[in-house]
């Protein structure tokens, strides 16, 4: 051995102790012998471990599939439906295509069926009906039709249709308003609306959107704390008063309430949910109402 300085190190392939003059090197001296001749006999082009994906229609089906199924379902921002549904696919590490059968083709309704969804679909809203199961599953079991197809149809239909959200404020005040008093003296729901649209100027659509947007959301707060009877009665008469009022109030309706009777925005929202669908099913016969 020379002179110079050497250093005890590990070999990280097989462990034994060697000494060297290299600090850097981390491979005794046989194993890289071994190495080395092991690169001389390999093959010099890359090896191909598994066949190669390219894209196929059936894959691109596969993947607007996925896409458009989250997107009725899930309602995802655009990247991350198709994140999710990417990592769906690569989830079942499909290697090859499917068979041309094993994708599920595209169900296009016809016109008939088409217009018998919608006339299904105006009749629950305007009704303020909401099966358990909801308007669109409800729709598509009755048909006999794919949900995903009576959800597009019905999407596509609501696009060229006068929306709630796009009344004011003052109109949404002037309609809930207007449909109190009515409900007073009218035993018909159309013949409500009609006057309500007659008053306000709107459509009788309009009119029968935002109200049945104002019955909507028993589920959603079903797990909110009830309120004491008291505060209760403190609540709707909140309610009164601001439907006796000329106008709608600055603040929202819901926070305005909770701040006067000490309950969360949404106890406020679930107590006035209530009593609006008590009024409805009372007015409709479809049970004993709250007064």
């Amino acid at each position: 051995m020379s002179g110079g300085m050497v250093f005890r190190k590990d070999c990280k392939d097989c462990g034994r102790s060697f000494f060297t003059p290299d600090r850097k090197t981390n491979l005794c001296p046989r194993c890289t012998e071994r190495i080395q001749k092991r690169d001389q006999v390999a093959p010099k082009g890359p090896i191909e471990t598994r066949p190669s994906l390219t894209p196929t229609d059936d894959f691109e089906a596969q993947t607007s599939s996925e896409h458009h199924t989250h997107k009725d379902e899930n309602e995802l921002p655009g990247d991350q439906v198709h994140e999710e549904g990417t990592r769906k696919l690569n989830a079942k590490k499909r290697l090859v295509p499917q068979t041309p059968g094993m994708a599920k083709a595209e169900i296009v309704l016809t016109k008939e069926q088409e217009q018998e969804v919608m006339k299904r679909y105006q009749a629950y809203v305007e009704g303020m009906e909401r099966p358990p199961k909801g308007r669109r599953k409800s729709i598509a079991a009755e048909m006999g039709l794919p949900y995903r197809a009576v959800v597009l149809a019905v999407r596509k239909w609501n696009q060229g249709q006068a929306k709630a959200e796009d009344l004011s404020r003052d109109e949404r005040f002037l309609v809930e308003k207007s449909y109190f008093r009515c409900l007073e003296r009218e035993g018909s729901l159309s013949r409500i609306k009609e006057q309500i649209a007659q008053k306000t100027g709107l459509s009788y659509w309009q009119v029968c959107r935002y109200l049945d947007l104002l019955h909507d959301g028993e589920d959603r707060l079903r797990e909110v704390a009830d309120v004491s009877p008291e505060l209760r009665i403190a609540i709707l008469a909140e309610y009164r008063a601001y439907l006796s009022a000329p106008g709608p109030p600055g603040p929202p309706l819901h926070a305005l309430i909770a701040e006067k009777t000490e309950v969360s925005p949404n106890q406020a929202h679930k107590v006035l949910l209530a009593y609006r669908l008590a009024r409805l099913h009372e007015k409709m016969g479809w049970g004993q109402g709250l007064q």
